[in-house]
């Protein structure tokens, strides 16, 4: 889904190409009619300086996109009244186009709804001043235009979905694992400090001895178990939490609204999770990790970079740990 301020952009250039459009319509108005002419066209800067208002401000950009559209076919229905000519009418038509700007299958069949509408208007209202050698029973490939133009919109604007949406999932993805990678992690972070969240914990894993199990049992099968993995560790995480890979065996989790004790309980759930055995080409594998964590109720004044260093750091103490009680004692 595009973001506000996505569409506050948009906002903003559909404003100036109107802006220009009605300034040069206003302008050769001038020059080739007089200054009685630009009466209505005039009557509209109010509502122009209403738009400038409302995009400087970044007033809920949603409704501004639908105020945007809604005023151009406004406007284009005073023009055709105050200028009903066969250019002029053309023109409306340009603003089918110019909504598919957002990317919005609403906001085009909106558009098009409005052009088919204005269409009607101007043929059989404004007839003999448009369309003077044109018969009455023409109009039906009019509005076939409308709907086949709507209709070609509306399929391209999904196909750019489609594709916007491969092109994020190569951009923020992991191609190996599906995990999000730095990109993504650093997005969520700093969206997180925008957002009303209490705490914010980054949990640093680290899977112990997987050089081990590449040299033994190949790269394939190591792809494979960072592949399940990270689809153990997704089975227990929460919608809000994200889980990250850093690079080789070295993930990270991004959890909010927390505290230590549930941090401690995640802990232990994920300890327990990856040291199951794993069934990975009819072979047993064994695994394990070492994790750490970072936690701040410091929202605002958090730094991702920090907290992946302090975690880092986390988790070669527990690491440490680990191979200390594991290791063999002495007589």
């Amino acid at each position: 889904m595009i973001g506000n301020e996505i569409i506050h952009r948009r906002n903003s250039i559909l404003f100036i190409l109107i802006s220009v459009f009605y300034f040069i319509q206003v302008m050769i108005n001038i020059f080739i009619e007089g200054l009685a002419s630009i009466f209505p066209p005039a009557f509209l800067f109010p509502v122009f300086c209403i738009l400038f208002l409302l995009i400087h401000k970044k007033m809920n950009p949603k409704i501004t996109m639908y105020v945007m559209i809604s005023c151009m076919y406004i406007y284009f229905y005073f023009l055709l009244n105050d200028s009903p000519y066969l250019v002029n009418y053309l023109f409306m038509w340009l603003a089918l186009p110019l909504s598919a700007i957002y990317q919005n299958s609403r906001v085009v069949l909106i558009a098009g709804i409005a052009s088919i509408i204005l269409t009607f208007y101007s043929f059989f209202y404004l007839h003999h001043e448009i369309f003077p050698n044109v018969v009455k029973g023409d109009f039906v490939y009019l509005v076939l235009f409308g709907v086949f133009t709507t209709t070609f919109l509306l399929i391209f604007i999904q196909k750019i979905g489609e594709a916007n949406a491969k092109l994020q999932e190569l951009a923020y993805r992991d191609p190996l694992t599906g995990a999000a990678n730095r990109l993504l992690l650093k997005e969520r972070f700093d969206l997180l400090k925008t957002t009303k969240v209490h705490s914010i914990a980054l949990l640093f894993i680290d899977m112990n001895g997987f050089k081990k199990i590449n040299d033994t049992y190949g790269h394939e099968v190591g792809d494979q178990l960072l592949e399940r993995i990270v689809f153990r560790l997704n089975s227990v995480l929460r919608d809000t939490d994200l889980l990250c890979r850093l690079g080789g065996d070295e993930f990270v989790i991004l959890i909010s609204n927390i505290d230590n004790l549930i941090l401690e309980n995640i802990h232990s759930k994920i300890q327990c999770l990856l040291e199951k055995p794993m069934l990975l080409n009819h072979q047993t594998i064994n695994v394990s990790a070492s994790i750490g964590w970072y936690y701040t109720t410091e929202v605002a004044h958090a730094d991702l970079e920090n907290m992946i260093k302090e975690a880092d750091r986390a988790m070669y103490i527990a690491k440490g740990r680990e191979l200390i009680t594991s290791s063999p004692r002495k007589s």
